[in-house]
């Protein structure tokens, strides 16, 4: 479906009468505009009320159409730039889900795909996997700023498709988790930076530097928790990551050989940081703690000036 309404008031009242929930969003931020809107992952709208809501969000242009995702389907919204991430992600998901004729697009190669829950299946974050089910929301139809167009449902939308239907595969929770692994084996997870004003250190995203001093606890192995962080180098935080994991192990004694090994079998690609800069990193570290560990001893006995250690 091409022709794509971009209103709220344009499609509510056909959305509801399919078991869908919808609900106005401004159509500049896509920031949901309703109050309360969160009690529709678990009720659906009384008629009357959703006439209300209609009559009340005026002008229409300014009110893209949100759905909030009720406990019986699961939206997987996958943000995912990279064209052939995106393509692995999506024969994984006709693979292992099944083929959904629910497909949104908004700005390409990311989609979001919809399917029925067969049970057990709850919203997560799994960057740049985000995963709805009993609540959470999504935008349907609306103006999309970025890709100059309406958000597109190319095979079939909402509009066509009620929340029951057979068409929809229904998927389990094991079916998901098989899913999240095989995607995570192929395309990188997403480490997001350090938000600011955290307290103690807890309840905000990790940096790579404490990502990979959790991973290194959790295995008892830096050169493990190394491999994994080199694997989940995106574009974007290639450079950074290459050079936290090599000044992490200069500070570890690790050879350079075996920096070197880890980068050619793990690290996702060079975009960002090439092999010179690897070469430049591990020198420049080198250099740095050979002068941070240089001290002074004590004057000999056969006197003159101070005594070099390392």
């Amino acid at each position: 479906m091409t022709g794509a309404p971009i209103t709220f008031d344009a499609v509510a009242q056909p959305l509801a009468e399919l078991g869908w929930r919808p609900f106005p969003g401004h159509q500049e931020t896509k920031i949901p505009a309703m109050q309360g809107w969160n009690g529709l992952n678990n009720a659906e709208w009384d008629r009357g009320d959703l006439a209300a809501a209609i009559a009340e969000y005026q002008p229409a242009e300014a009110y893209c159409c949100c759905l909030a995702i009720q406990t019986q389907l699961v939206a997987l919204d996958l943000d995912i730039t990279d064209t052939t991430h995106a393509e692995t992600a999506a024969v994984l998901a006709d693979e292992i889900l099944g083929k959904t004729p629910l497909i949104r697009i908004g700005l390409a190669p990311k989609n979001v795909r919809i399917y029925r829950n067969a049970g057990g299946i709850r919203s997560r974050k799994l960057h740049p996997l985000e995963i709805f089910a009993g609540s959470g929301q999504i935008v349907g139809f609306g103006w999309h700023e970025k890709a100059g167009r309406p958000y597109k449902w190319p095979q079939a939308s909402p509009l066509e498709i009620s929340v029951d239907k057979d068409v929809i595969p229904l998927i389990s929770r094991a079916q998901l988790d098989c899913f999240t692994s095989e995607l995570f084996k192929l395309v990188p997870r997403r480490l997001l930076s350090t938000r600011q004003g955290r307290i103690n250190g807890f309840g905000g995203p990790q940096t790579i530097g404490e990502r990979l001093g959790m991973l290194t606890m959790l295995h008892g192995s830096w050169k493990r928790a190394a491999g994994i962080v080199l694997s989940e180098a995106v574009e974007g935080c290639r450079n950074e990551t290459g050079w936290v994991v090599v000044a992490s192990a200069a500070g570890n004694g690790v050879a350079e050989d075996l920096i070197w090994r880890l980068f050619e079998r793990h690290f996702t690609g060079w975009g960002g940081f090439s092999e010179s800069d690897l070469a430049s990193a591990i020198n420049r570290t080198r250099h740095v703690l050979q002068v941070s560990t240089t001290t002074f001893g004590v004057p000999s006995n056969s006197g003159g000036g101070n005594a070099i250690r390392r």
